[in-house]
């Protein structure tokens, strides 16, 4: 299993950014992450956000950092906790996409040791087809 898209935390503010305040009308944060992201992942992360008033970007430079901001401080709290539930969230789609692969390279081997039969069923269907 790919450790790097399926164990990311978030580690604390970026040491070599820290939140400034200034005149802007906006706090700028950069989350450092516990490993490097992929390209997957990032992508995953991103589309959760879609229809949300936060927008986060990761730094594409090291895929390390997630970028964002905030209105007022009083709201990092509340932000910070979104990104962590976020974060989880795509830590699971990456390891329900990586399960999905696993078994469908698996899918001719007949293991089915700890499968329920329908998913053995579903197994051997994916096996028999043709592409």
């Amino acid at each position: 299993m790919m450790q790097v898209a399926t164990e990311i935390k978030m580690i604390g503010i970026d040491s070599e950014r820290p939140p400034i305040m200034s005149d802007k009308p906006y706090i700028d944060l950069v989350f450092e992450l516990s490993m490097q992201t992929t390209k997957q992942w990032n992508e995953d992360f991103l589309r959760l956000f879609k229809n949300s008033k936060v927008s986060p970007k990761i730094d594409e430079a090291d895929n390390l950092f997630i970028q964002t901001w905030t209105r007022n401080m009083e709201e990092i709290p509340q932000h910070v906790e979104l990104l962590k539930a976020k974060i989880l969230e795509c830590n699971q789609i990456a390891l329900d996409r990586q399960v999905a692969l696993d078994l469908l390279a698996n899918a001719g081997s007949k293991v089915t040791v700890g499968v329920s039969a329908a998913q053995a069923q579903l197994n051997d269907i994916i096996a028999g087809l043709n592409f």
